[in-house]
């Protein structure tokens, strides 16, 4: 049985519902509630707090209580759709609690912060940093790390200011992250590309390139590639590493999922150079995906030239990440919430990619091949000849089955493999077996 205050807050919220008391209009008073529902004054507030709690209503001193207008409400998902195309993981009731106590003590340790130009980020959370990133075998100190927006931010910025190199080609594997290749197309910006197999990459092609071409930095994401989901076995990252000093090319590496790391040991290539040739890149996004945030740490030769460009686009695009968003961070790792959520993360997706293994020998007789890689939302489904991918996706999308086109990873097509991508970020097993299904039969169909 709820208690009382519970039952006039939900049956007022009904109310409302049914629009007995119009957006924007007063409410009874507290006098009203408690004479209608038989209680006390006390409970009536009780009841009222509740519905500002869940955003139902508002109050203001000396006039009463208020019906918010335009009140948000719950997206509805389709659960008809079978959704393969996005890599951004569905919030969950489930983590919501950890969420709403990490804002409210957010705003609590925030509340004297002002909206300063500190493009930086916050004192508080870049001394927290170092801390963090040590788990990750990534060793600094808060002088070199910038708390972003996000990636995508940080990549444009260090695709656009000189680098000390003197060079301007940004080196990219094929296929590679669909956002920051499209940038470097609209940029103007020289590019080149180096295939990305299943086994890594061709160390004695990158020498090549980096031995003959002008390149300025190689933007790699090695493990939990998008859109392959594939990992560089640690000979390859310690070679990359000497490869750079080598050759004075700088490697940006794109750990966006380094928080969720099934590997029993992996050091990135950051922790295999001399610190002069790295920038690394973490991402929060897939993890806690109530906001944009991430970080970057430069080496010393960047920094000044890297704050002057954060300047320089201050006027025309704001790069920083919001103070709520850096005190929420800095609450969720300080109070362990942070690797709770990521644990749970990899017990769902451990039990996701456990039924993509029961599909593989069959989709692998209809000479569709895939390597499913621990701890990785992403599967690249390379295709036979014979099968059309863009009639393919379009027939998987009249059944309800929705997935990315590979050619999307690809900036040039010589280096094309055909396929899709799809992502398990918004799957649950039993929607796995029914989309892998659904792909197989109609792989089978345009094959006769």
């Amino acid at each position: 049985m709820p208690e009382l205050y519970t039952y006039i807050a939900l049956d007022i919220e009904k109310q409302i519902a049914a629009g007995a008391y119009p957006r924007g209009r007063r409410l009874p008073s507290i006098r009203e509630v408690a004479d209608r529902y038989g209680c006390s004054k006390a409970t009536a507030i009780k009841a009222y707090d509740t519905l500002k709690n869940r955003h139902v209503i508002y109050s203001v001193p000396q006039s009463g209580y208020y019906v918010v207008e335009h009140m948000l409400t719950s997206e509805d998902m389709d659960h008809t759709v079978i959704d393969f195309s996005t890599g951004n993981p569905l919030i969950g009731a489930v983590h919501i609690p950890d969420l709403k106590h990490c804002l409210d003590r957010a705003v609590d340790i925030s509340r004297n912060y002002s909206l300063r130009r500190d493009l930086r980020g916050t004192s508080p959370l870049r001394e927290l940093l170092p801390g963090y990133l040590s788990d990750s075998q990534v060793f600094t100190d808060p002088g070199h790390i910038f708390v972003m927006q996000g990636i995508q931010q940080t990549l444009s910025l260090l695709t656009a200011m000189p680098f000390p190199n003197r060079k301007d080609t940004v080196l990219i594997e094929q296929p590679t992250y669909r956002y920051f290749m499209e940038f470097l197309k609209q940029s103007a910006a020289p590019v080149a590309g180096i295939n990305r197999r299943e086994n890594g990459i061709d160390l004695n092609r990158l020498e090549h390139i980096f031995k003959t071409e002008k390149i300025k930095f190689f933007y790699t994401v090695p493990r939990h590639h998008n859109p392959t989901g594939g990992i560089y076995p640690a000979e390859q990252r310690k070679k990359i590493a000497e490869l750079a000093a080598k050759y004075d090319v700088y490697i940006v590496e794109d750990d966006y999922f380094g928080d969720v790391a099934p590997e029993a040991r992996y050091d990135p290539i950051y922790a295999y150079g001399d610190h002069h040739h790295h920038i690394f890149l973490r991402s929060f996004s897939k993890i806690i995906p109530w906001f944009r945030i991430g970080i970057t740490v430069l080496p010393t030769p960047l920094l000044k030239g890297f704050e002057t460009w954060m300047w320089h686009s201050y006027y025309r695009s704001y790069f920083s990440a919001s103070l709520v968003s850096q005190a929420t961070l800095d609450v969720y790792i300080r109070s362990k919430l942070l690797h709770k959520h990521v644990r749970a993360i990899e017990k769902e997706l451990a039990g996701r990619l456990r039924a993509v293994e029961e599909h593989r020998r069959a989709l692998e007789e209809c000479a569709v091949h895939f390597v499913p890689h621990s701890g990785c939302f992403y599967l690249y489904l390379t295709l036979p000849a014979r099968v059309p991918e863009t009639r393919l996706i379009n027939a998987l999308r009249g059944q309800g089955v929705l997935v990315t086109p590979g050619y999307y990873y690809y900036s040039n097509r010589t280096f094309y493999e055909p396929g899709i991508r799809i992502s398990l970020a918004r799957t649950a097993p039993d929607d796995i077996h029914r989309g892998l299904e659904l792909i197989r039969r109609e792989v089978r169909r345009f094959l006769g």
